[in-house]
């Protein structure tokens, strides 16, 4: 870019100008005018404005900005899609958990009923004695709705958390075939088989005291 030289002479002494004639004044003037323009258009001349870049760069923006806003509505579909999954399977779990609580509710109601039954029609009274996060004992009692001082007629049952199987621990009184009670409880875990083999091994003991 041209610049306005230092050693160039463009200061005019208008003291000075009584001394000269008109034209040697209109010849400053003139000289003056003409460097001034002579610089200016210099100036114009040598600032290269590349109107072609321009307008790349203008393009190139804008195609940045087209790119960007491909993504970002890729990335708010992906997030819309994602949410319309988690609802899907939101209100599937909601289906599951109502279906679920209905057949808990379900069994637990045929469960007081099979109680009540048990108890009324087959005399039988039973409770969990003590209880931790892996087992469980059970005490059962027959001929009886309610827990009697004596533990006559009755049997212990330990019940494993994990896998909820049982284990026969004692009956009162002892009885001839407790081991093998025990032993088929142990294979097939047959807790309503193993609770009628006793009781019907009570009801002989009853029968032969009445003898």
């Amino acid at each position: 870019m041209s610049t306005v030289k230092e050693n160039w002479i463009y200061e005019i002494k208008f003291r000075n100008i009584d001394q000269y004639s008109l034209p040697a004044f209109e010849f400053h003037v003139n000289v003056s005018r003409e460097c001034i323009l002579k610089t200016i258009e210099e100036s114009f001349l040598t600032v290269n404005y590349n109107h072609s870049n321009g307008t790349q760069n203008h393009d190139d923006d804008l195609r940045s900005l087209v790119e960007t806003n491909k993504s970002l509505r890729l990335e708010i579909d992906i997030k819309f899609k994602d949410v319309q999954r988690q609802q899907t399977q939101y209100e599937s779990f909601k289906h599951d958990q109502k279906l679920l609580s209905q057949e808990i509710k379900e069994r637990h109601e045929a469960f007081l009923m099979a109680k009540k039954y048990y108890k009324k029609f087959l005399k039988i009274y039973f409770t969990i004695e003590t209880k931790n996060d892996l087992k469980q004992t059970i005490f059962v009692q027959f001929f009886t709705e309610a827990k009697k001082d004596s533990e006559n007629y009755s049997v212990r049952l330990l019940r494993n958390m994990e896998n909820a199987s049982y284990e026969l621990l004692s009956t009162n009184p002892k009885l001839k075939n407790f081991k093998e009670i025990q032993r088929k409880l142990k294979e097939r875990n047959d807790i309503p088989g193993a609770l009628c083999c006793i009781r019907q091994s009570f009801i002989n003991i009853k029968a032969l005291k009445k003898q």
